[in-house]
């Protein structure tokens, strides 16, 4: 077994990673949505901004390839922090496939000057499916600690029926008041809203928990913001958004999206929902959520499923998850490795 490096010139080895990722996810995760195919080979042409990648695979002596990883590096903020995604087809895991390419990767991130490495894995939540654990337990014989738990919840695309959503709308909106407009579109951000768009984009990392990640703020500029919109194009991921925009002052105080993916006609992925802290208290997030799903329906009628996930200790994010209908799946948890 020896491990090499690859990009997106070399086809074999991004065809065999594809089939690798296919199985894996069937073997773990697989009542979880994955990546398209559109989606995946993007990530081999198109780097979102301040972002650099490497691929690396587990290949054997007939030449194919049995595991393969990704390393995330921030290029901007964040210059110590390496972000390892890892896949073993379920055939070979057995034996050192697995310890071999981390221990590779790893000692790749270092001589890039990286001290901290993140990687992360399938776990169980209480009244969701059975998950092995075994990526976790790896994880943690090689010195990482738990860093983070993210709880993965579906709901129905219309989960309440409309007059119920409609009765749900209502207070909210009363709620609301009169100080703010709700804005929706499909796509790139007009152009009236992308200065205030990246203020809040700018402010997510201060406004939901992290738990002992260590994560800098990271800058969003309108050229970032426009670069990420033109690499989410060929990635065939369409952000459907919505949000309160303050009357007063023409600022966006509250954003809710969902990514729905060329390639996947079921399920939709809730992205961001955030609330300026200001602004907080006018149910903001609700009535987003609730004229979102909205558009989602009247763009894909196709699209039965909503998935989100959260921090185990966002409460108030999973509060109005609850109102909303989700139900839980299993869980994320993000491992830290420093030094």
């Amino acid at each position: 077994m020896k491990i090499i490096e690859f990009n997106a010139a070399d086809t074999d080895p991004i065809d065999r990673s594809f089939a690798i990722l296919n199985a894996a996810h069937h073997a773990d995760a697989p009542e979880n949505p994955t990546y398209t195919e559109r989606f995946f080979r993007a990530l081999f042409t198109h780097l979102m901004p301040g972002r650099a990648r490497h691929w690396f695979a587990a290949v054997g002596e007939d030449g194919e390839a049995v595991a393969f990883a990704r390393i995330g590096f921030f290029t901007d903020e964040n210059l110590d922090l390496s972000r390892i995604e890892a896949y073993v087809h379920p055939d070979h895991r057995e034996g050192s496939v697995e310890a071999d390419l981390f221990a590779h990767v790893e000692a790749f991130s270092r001589a890039h000057g990286r001290t901290t490495i993140v990687s992360s894995a399938p776990v169980h939540w209480e009244g969701g499916p059975a998950r092995d654990g075994a990526r976790a337990a790896f994880l943690a014989s090689r010195g990482y600690t738990l860093a983070l738990t993210t709880v993965n919840r579906r709901s129905p695309v219309e989960p309440f029926g409309a007059d119920e959503e409609e009765r749900r709308h209502a207070e909210a909106l009363a709620k609301a008041g009169d100080a703010y407009e709700v804005r929706q579109w499909i796509g790139p951000i007009p152009d009236d809203l992308l200065d205030t768009m990246c203020r809040m984009d700018t402010m997510i990392v201060n406004e939901i928990p992290l738990g002992e990640l260590d994560f800098e703020v990271e800058e969003i500029t309108p050229e970032k913001m426009r670069a990420k919109e033109a690499v989410n194009e060929v990635e065939g991921r369409t952000w459907v958004m919505s949000v309160a925009v303050e009357r007063a002052t023409g600022e966006v105080r509250a954003w809710t999206e969902i990514g729905l993916d060329d390639g996947d006609d079921v399920n939709g992925m809730q992205g961001i929902t955030i609330v300026d802290p200001a602004h907080r208290g006018h149910r903001l997030g609700l009535l987003l959520k609730l004229a979102n799903l909205r558009l989602v329906r009247e763009h894909s009628p196709t699209t039965q499923w909503i998935w989100t996930d959260n921090a185990d200790v966002n409460a108030p994010m999973i509060a109005i998850n609850e109102l909303m209908g989700y139900a839980t799946v299993d869980a994320n948890a993000e491992y830290q490795l420093k030094g």
